[in-house]
């Protein structure tokens, strides 16, 4: 970590879910590893290309 770094940081979503009745239902980290392996499936050429 560095100089200034919080150990952790929590988003509130209220505002999201009130204006367009949408509230995240995924943790992140299950988030990101999902959306790398679709990446992955989806552009797999683009990195094998190089």
């Amino acid at each position: 970590m560095q100089a200034g770094d919080v150990l952790a940081t929590y988003a509130d979503t209220s505002d999201l879910r009130k204006m367009v009745g949408f509230a995240p239902g995924t943790p992140l980290n299950e988030g990101v590893i999902k959306f790398a392996d679709w990446f992955q499936m989806h552009h797999a050429k683009m990195f094998l290309q190089c």
